[in-house]
């Protein structure tokens, strides 16, 4: 959707977890099977309680929810660490097709409680992409539910506190990742993102297909490519994006947004500079 001289509806690829490299977290023990304090479900799916939630009758509810997960394979591997991805935010009817077991950890688990979850590599088929066929750790906290297509109450101008940009972009620091590095115009970017018109219309979203999308950052409009390098590994920025770094130059389309375009974005990865 953000390329320079086109729309695009789908993103170009995806994957759970990143498609870049992670970095490797310390295995818990045991990784192939449950201790034998672990408490069983009905499902035969078993787990520990390492922090417990204020409320435990308290679970999400809803078509999204936000989590935080690592995630290990019994081989030791670490498939997800949530230092560097930040919270996740999932549509739950496509994780029930695509990982039935972790969407079902998620809406028992209460909220705000981590729990060390074991898997039957069954439990989460067909899973993940390059997934092993081996059973599975993840220590799961569930931070609630969350509409994230919800129209900002700013749209039709940046707040008094907002940040710019020598070119005029506005933009806000909704969420803070760990920090470290930030990409550059040569680096392929892994980013959830929603866009709207200053009138409220939203008119792109990764979100709302549940998708991760992964760009080029050269190739995307200028906007983009001055706002997403001042982001670091899980930032959640608002932007606010004047028209001629946006669509107005862009060849004239019947979904083609024209003016100030207010994005939601969260930069999940990166790849290194090419």
């Amino acid at each position: 959707m953000i390329f320079r001289t086109i729309l695009l509806a789908v993103a170009l690829a995806a994957s759970a977890p990143s498609a870049f490299a992670v970095s490797s977290l310390p295995a818990p023990k045991p990784l192939a099977a449950p201790p034998a304090n672990a408490t069983e479900t009905a499902s035969g799916m078993s787990y520990v309680v390492l922090r417990a939630g204020a409320d435990a009758s308290k679970t999400a509810s809803g078509p999204f929810i936000e989590f935080t997960a690592d995630v290990w394979s019994a081989d030791g591997v670490t498939r997800a660490n949530s230092r560097e991805s930040g919270p996740q935010l999932a549509l739950v009817q496509r994780l029930a097709r695509e990982q039935p077991g972790l969407a079902r950890a998620l809406l028992t688990s209460p909220v705000g409680e981590t729990r060390r979850w074991w898997f039957q590599a069954d439990r989460l088929k067909p899973g993940y992409a390059g997934m092993p066929d081996l059973p599975h750790v993840v220590d799961l906290t569930v931070l609630g539910t969350k509409d994230p297509l919800q129209s900002p109450e700013d749209l039709a101008a940046p707040p008094a506190d907002a940040l710019r940009t020598p070119s005029g972009i506005a933009y806000r620091v909704l969420k803070r990742g760990q920090g470290g590095s930030k990409p550059t115009l040569a680096s392929t970017v892994e980013i959830h993102y929603s866009g709207w018109t200053s009138y409220g219309q939203l008119f792109d979203s990764s979100v709302k297909r549940d998708v991760r999308a992964f760009f080029p950052l050269d190739k995307l409009i200028l906007g983009w490519q001055e706002g997403v390098p001042l982001m670091s590994r899980g930032d959640t920025f608002r932007f606010w994006i004047p028209g001629p770094l946006a669509y107005d130059y862009a060849p004239a389309g019947p979904n083609t947004p024209r003016g100030t375009l207010v994005f939601d974005i969260t930069l999940y990865d990166f790849s290194p500079t090419r």
